[in-house]
């Protein structure tokens, strides 16, 4: 959240100097990488948790509690 802040204030310098602007950018690439790896991790989180309010092991979905072991 404080890069967050950081890269807002940045925003609103006009004309920033190229060491400024290439910080900048470097900073929202960093904020893009970790919002992409939260909403993946969030997404997953909400995948298992479904498939633990129904009873099934969030790995293997298709089987049923009570069925046996697969055979390989």
């Amino acid at each position: 959240m404080p890069a967050l802040a950081v890269a807002l204030v940045l925003t609103f310098i006009p004309n920033p100097p190229l060491p400024l602007l290439i910080a900048k950018l470097a900073l929202m690439a960093i904020l893009v990488v970790v919002l992409g790896f939260v909403s993946i991790r969030f997404s997953l989180w909400q995948r298992d948790e479904y498939w633990r309010e129904r009873g099934r092991d969030p790995k293997h979905p298709e089987r049923f509690p009570g069925d046996p072991p697969a055979a390989k």
